[in-house]
């Protein structure tokens, strides 16, 4: 085997910054050898040669390298040509092979051809073998550059999620789709090639007039972009967004159809749960302003009720409806309370507090509220589960859960409260929007019951919504429940499947167990003192006024009126110095609140004793309120003896909160 360059020609400064080509020549006759070289030295291309004359080193030359060429005589003693092509061929079948032969029949050159041959050159018309040699570079260059892009597509198509398909002009005979089609589809691809229906079968029949009108319109040319659902073997399904194009020959002519399928379920799903949110905020911007209105009606209501029962002279016929009265009064209020915490705009007293401490206390409560005929199981974390939280408010979610699971499971079943500890690196995994990295605390409520169907899951926290019969429930519980996690800022992971049963996973922000304080205990109820200060009333519902008039000074109190922040003022002037307390709305027209009025005020008087009140606990801005410093805070409706006791507590500086 002996190697032997070509000459490179001086005026092709170019040619000397490329490698020579590599030349395997299988030829056993050092004439014909020469003869060959000539014909392809001192040309444009430059050539290495590497010979070989048998058997042995031509097997051995294509196992040390590469080669740009193979030439082979087709007839040499003990070796042939066709053995030669035939070895070639399994060692580097990518190598165009040329036969230069000085014996090889018109007969033997054609079955050389189909057994893989590139082309043959007789040895006596060495002039064509340049430009034969030409043509096998030329082609081979193009097969490899295809085969390279072809590589590239398959490595894009194999690693990218999208599914690349092409099909015929009417989309309905499949030629190629990319493997991301199985973890989409949830078929093999060998199904989808043998059977090109499968998927369009798997288009949900409600979907299926559009998908088939875009098919249409690919067949008659067009490009067509749309959104579908398909059903996957295993049950689940998925949004498809799908993008197809017509592929036209240079005659313009209709070949082909190609696309990208894009599975879209986390995005659509992202939309929904976003859409939900903003009718959820609207609905509960309506409802926190219905609420307050409402409360000021019934502060009124419950109040005068609560003062013509305290009295001892009412007549026996009279004590029945007005407590009556009081009732459905009282009533209203927990619904308004129910509609503020769902607005999330009911006062929340957090403090850090153990889950597992408020669960195991309510336990008996829950017990009994579900009844003997369901069991309830407690699966609470062996380690505390702290975080910041009003307590009440995660019993009343409890409670709300509970009476939910409850009328799940009229023929019996089991209710299970666990707690856990919930550590999220990535919340790709969570349904929710608002779920994030971080440590939190999970309290689920999971019941065995009837499940909820599909179409109620994205409706079942409106407020109102309810699938029970009129009468057997408000449609707030679950309302009310998201309301209470949102102000926690925490967000509900629901899981429910129909015959199986629903889990609900509310997931709130950890704080460190040191941090857990124990519940005060609530104080006995004591007689209220009254007293002869001076206090300025400031409200701009007029009834509310009255009554907050007559219960201050039917406990001595001498009160001033104002029905605005600006009539305050104005009542300031000339009383300042011998009011004791202010007693405020929160909220009140001409953009003077009880929060601004109070700092203006107490500029004057720095010891002015301040009580705020309001419908709800946002102020002005929309913002959660939060009392400021040596400020007291009372919630509408308010009874007459909360409210001359929180007077009381103001003048007296005590602050149980």
């Amino acid at each position: 085997m002996v190697n032997r360059p070509g000459s490179l020609p001086a005026w092709d400064p170019a040619a000397t910054m490329t490698p020579p080509l590599r030349i395997l020549h299988l030829e056993d006759s050092e004439p014909d050898r020469e003869f060959v070289s000539q014909a392809l030295t001192g040309r444009e291309i430059a050539f290495e040669f590497v010979y070989a004359t048998n058997q042995a080193e031509f097997a051995a030359a294509l196992e040390s390298g590469k080669f740009a060429l193979i030439l082979s005589d087709f007839t040499m003693p003990g070796y042939d040509g066709m053995a030669a092509l035939a070895l070639a061929q399994e060692k580097c079948p990518d190598v165009p092979f040329l036969f230069v032969s000085g014996t090889i029949g018109e007969d033997r050159a054609i079955e050389s051809l189909r057994s893989g041959a590139t082309d043959y050159v007789l040895k006596e018309r060495l002039e064509r073998l340049l430009p034969a040699v030409r043509r096998a570079l030329r082609e081979s260059g193009e097969r490899t550059r295809r085969h390279e892009a072809e590589e590239r597509f398959r490595l894009m198509a194999e690693t990218i999620r999208d599914v690349f398909w092409v099909t015929s002009p009417d989309g309905r005979e499949l030629f190629y789709v990319s493997p991301a089609c199985e973890q989409i589809w949830g078929r093999p691809v060998a199904e989808l090639l043998a059977d090109p229906t499968l998927w369009l079968q798997a288009v949900v029949a409600e979907d299926r007039p559009q998908v088939d009108a875009a098919l249409a319109q690919l067949a008659a040319g067009s490009e067509y972009r749309l959104q579908y659902r398909i059903d996957r073997p295993d049950g689940s399904r998925r949004w498809i967004e799908d993008r197809g194009y017509p592929v036209r020959d240079p005659a313009g002519e209709l070949k082909q159809a190609l696309g990208v399928a894009t599975d879209i379920t986390a995005r659509q799903e992202l939309e929904t749960q976003l859409l939900q949110a903003q009718k959820m905020e609207a609905i509960g911007q309506l409802a926190g302003g219905v609420a307050h209105d409402f409360n000021n009606v019934l502060t009124v209501v419950i109040g005068y009720a609560r003062l013509l029962l305290d009295r001892e002279t009412l007549p026996p016929d009279v004590v029945g409806p007005l407590t009556q009265i009081f009732t459905a009064g009282t009533r209203a209020a927990n619904l308004t309370r129910q509609l503020l915490l769902f607005s999330r705009k009911q006062a929340v007293n957090r403090r850090a507090v153990d889950l597992n401490q408020i669960a195991g206390d309510i336990a008996e409560m829950l017990h009994r509220l579900i009844g003997e005929h369901i069991k309830l199981k407690l699966a609470l974390s062996p380690d505390p589960c702290p975080a910041e939280a009003d307590a009440g408010m995660i019993e009343q979610v409890l409670m709300n859960l509970a009476v939910n699971a409850r009328d799940a499971m009229l023929d019996g079943g089991t209710l299970t409260v666990a707690s856990e500890h919930v550590t999220i690196a990535d919340p790709a995994g969570y349904r929710h929007p608002a779920a994030r990295p971080g440590n939190f605390v999970c309290l689920s409520v999971r019941d065995t019951g009837c499940g909820i169907p599909p179409e109620n899951l994205q409706r079942i926290f409106e407020p109102f919504f309810t699938t029970k019969e009129a009468g057997s429930g408000t449609g707030l519980g679950l309302a009310t429940v998201f309301g209470i996690v949102q102000q926690h800022q925490g967000w509900i992971e629901l899981e429910s499947a129909v015959g199986v049963g629903t889990c609900f996973r509310i997931l709130l922000p950890a704080v460190p167990q040191e941090a857990v304080v124990p519940a005060r205990q609530p104080a006995k109820p004591t007689t209220v003192s009254g007293g002869t200060e001076t206090i300025l009333l400031v409200e701009d519902e007029a009834p509310v006024r009255e009554f907050g008039v007559a219960v201050l000074r039917g406990h001595g109190y001498r009160v001033l009126q104002a029905g605005s922040g600006a009539e305050a003022l104005e009542v300031w002037k000339w009383h300042g110095p011998r009011i004791a307390l202010l007693l405020s709305d929160l909220v009140m027209p001409e953009g003077l609140g009880g929060v601004e009025l109070a700092a203006r005020l107490r500029q004057a008087k720095p010891t002015l004793k301040v009580v705020l009140t309001s419908g709800y606990a946002h102020g002005s801005t929309g913002e959660e309120f939060h009392p400021p410093a040596g400020t007291h805070f009372i919630h509408k409706p308010y009874r007459p003896q909360l409210l001359a006791q929180t007077v009381r507590d103001a003048l007296d500086d005590v602050f149980n909160h």
